[in-house]
This record gives structure tokens, sequence and C-alpha cells, in this order.
């Protein structure tokens, strides 16, 4: 039974009374009078009590597998899930697509014939346990309550089946021992130069694009998804504003990976010769339009992913003899090697696109300087002083100002 006072538009001063009790839900408005609204909140959970009030069975309340798919309401009407009227409106196709199989893989056998209103806090807390107990990575779990976190929002607001969103207050911990699913393997400065000869040589059609991989830190994605209107050559910028994922064009990461990138002169030459060469291919291959995509196929569309690497990259590894990695360690070594030769953390988490300077810290700290540019003895010097840290009297004040003069 749950009887809860809340207005139903935030902010609108208009408060209503919400009754959830046995499957059945009902709501009453009752006007600007908070005060009235709660009396008659408490009046009515006297009723429910005693059972007297008479609700009748109006409403269907549905279990969170019908509320996730849909449901067939007491009227007989078909309602659409929250799939298709939240997840695969307003999410990003990959998080959607990633949500719809944490939900039947985890959630669904586990929460699926429950009623959306009988989800509690504690029954997601044990279940986040038990995901730790079958061995699940804290990332992953986290993604599960993400995910169950999603659905019961929407179901408390704006659908009201109920009165908070249960998964709010869940804390999903990471434990001390976890190590990373996978340590960064950048390539150093020696190994970098041989690929990049390796692709210069062997694939030379790709090198612009390893080369921009090496130079901008971007993830693949974002590689791909480079046009040509992105680049300013004149400020040495790229302008980093979509990604591609399953060979769909999307939009970034998140908020702090629509970035600038600056360009080495070296990519900016680069770039500008595979710009020239473009508008020559355009003619040769009768092309209207010179394609958009920086790194293209032969058909002016941009590049696949698994194509770029079961055909070319791993070819290419094997050719550099160097021990194998992916395409995702050239973003690894654009971070080390910047961060080795002691150029700012806080500028480079920004020109990768991080939400915070944390994130860069806790993946690639191994990679910082352990020179430091002080000389840790001066603390013993006990004639060497920080004027900051005596501040001059008011008396001292007039003769400082001489001295100025």
């Amino acid at each position: 039974m749950a009887v809860t006072v809340r207005e139903k538009i935030r902010g609108s001063g208009i408060w209503w009374v919400f009754i959830s009790h046995n499957g059945i839900r009902k709501s009453k408005k009752i006007g600007p009078d908070k005060r009235l609204a709660q009396e008659v909140a408490k009046k009515i959970e006297a009723r429910l009590v005693l059972g007297d009030f008479g609700l009748k069975p109006d409403e269907k309340v549905p279990t969170f597998k019908e509320y996730v798919n849909g449901w067939k309401g007491s009227d007989g009407k078909q309602n659409a899930g929250w799939l298709d009227r939240y997840a695969r409106l307003a999410l990003k196709a990959s998080t959607c697509r990633s949500y719809e199989n944490l939900l039947k893989a985890d959630i669904l056998p586990v929460f699926g014939n429950k009623r959306i209103d009988e989800i509690s806090s504690r029954m997601i807390g044990e279940f986040v346990v038990d995901k730790f107990r079958a061995g699940l990575r804290s990332a992953t779990v986290k993604n599960l309550k993400h995910c169950l976190s999603s659905v019961l929002q929407y179901a408390h607001r704006p659908d009201g089946f109920i009165s908070s969103n249960p998964a709010r207050t869940v804390q999903v911990p990471r434990p001390e021992d976890e190590r990373p699913a996978r340590e960064p393997d950048p390539f150093s400065w020696e190994d970098r130069q041989i690929l990049e000869d390796t692709f210069k040589k062997h694939y030379p059609a790709y090198y612009p694009f390893v080369l921009t991989g090496f130079r901008t830190g971007l993830r693949i994605g974002e590689l791909m998804a480079l046009q040509w209107g992105d680049i300013d050559f004149k400020n040495r910028l790229i302008h980093v504003t979509r990604n591609i994922t399953r060979n769909k064009v999307t939009s970034p990461k998140s908020k702090a990976s629509v970035r600038f990138v600056r360009m080495t002169s070296q990519l900016m030459d680069e770039l500008k010769a595979l710009r020239l060469e473009r508008k020559e291919e355009k003619l040769k291959m009768g092309w209207a339009e010179m394609p958009e995509w920086i790194f293209c196929n032969s058909k002016g569309n941009f590049i696949q992913y698994s194509h770029f690497v079961n055909r070319v990259w791993n070819k290419a590894m094997e050719k550099s003899g160097l021990r194998r990695r992916t395409p995702h360690d050239m973003r690894h070594t654009y971070a080390t090697l910047r961060l080795s030769k002691g150029d700012s953390l806080a500028e480079v988490s920004k020109e990768m696109g991080h939400g915070t300077t944390g994130i860069t810290y806790s993946t690639y700290y191994k990679w910082l300087p352990k020179e430091s540019r002080s000389d840790i003895d001066e603390l013993d010097n006990l004639h060497l002083s920080a004027p900051y840290t005596h501040p001059e009297t008011k008396k001292e004040l007039p003769e400082m100002a001489n001295s100025l003069i």
C-alpha cells in the first residue's frame, strides 16, 4: 500500500494524491494547497487500512517484463512498453542495444515476473551482490544497475506506477583488488615508427588513417567519422563531432567527447596531400562530389572497422614484426607518449575527450614522469624564503611602495 502526495508536473504548484494498492493505482487532483493534499492522503490511508475505500481495479499495474515490452491494460488496450516508448527513441542505438542484451540475459530472469511497484531497493541491492558473487566486474554490474534504474525512473515519472525510483540509492562498489579488464598496451616511440613505416610501405592508402590515430588519440569510431568539414587547416584543429558504432553514424561517447584536437605539422601536411589526392580521385572515379568522409573506401563511403582490422591492421602488425595490438592502442599511445614527455595531464585529458582528469590519471598514471621537475632538498634550506608565506605588515607597506618608484 502506498499513498503519496506530489506535483504531477514538477514546479506546477498543483498537488495530487497518488494511491497504489493491491495492484490498483489511482490519482486525485487536490489543488495548490499542499497541506490539504496531505490531510486527504492521511484519510485515504486510514480507509485503506480499514478496507472500506472501495478501489475498483480499473488500472492494472504491469510486471517488470510487461512494462519493458508492453502490456494489455484492464480495458483491453495494448500499452507500448519502455523499450518502444523511451529506449528506442531517446537512447543512442549502441546503448539501447546494450540495455536490451542486459535485460534479456540478467535482469528479466530476476525481476521479470515481479510487479513494477513491488521492486524495492533491498531487492536491487541483493541483485548487485549476487552479480559480484557470480564473478561479474564492477563496470558490468554498474551497467546492469543503470539499465534497471532507467526503466524504474520512467515508471516513476512520467508514468507514476511507483512513488520513487528504488534503484537510485543503490551503490555499486568497486573492489579494491579489481584489475582493469584490459591493461593499455601502447607503442613505444620506436615501435610507433616501425608500424607507421609498415603502413606507408605495404598499405599506403591507410597510412593517413593510422597517422591521424597516433597523432590525435581519437577513438577509432571518431577517426572513421571524420569529415573534411571538421578540419581547420588555418588553426591546425580537428573538430570531433560524431562517432561511428556498428557501421552507424551517431553522436560522440559523451559531452566531453565533442572537442577540438590540435594537429601536428606532419599530420596537417599529410591531410592536405590526402585532400588533393581525393580531388584527383573524384575526377578519375567520375564522382559528382568529393566524398565528405576523410577516410573512405573506393565507393566514397566511410571505411568499416571489421574490414580495416581483418584485412589491413592485423596483416600490418604481422609484417611489422611487433607483438599484436589493437587499433585502440593508437589512442593509448597518444596518451602515454604525451604524458611521458611531461605534457599537462589536464591538457591531455581534454584533448582525449575524457570527462575528468581522474579518468586519464587512473588509466595512464604508470606513464607519468617519475622525475620531479623541482628540487625537494630546497625544503632543507633555511636561507630560502617564500615571500607569500610571510605577508608584510601595514607599517612596511609605504617602504615597499617607495622602492617601486
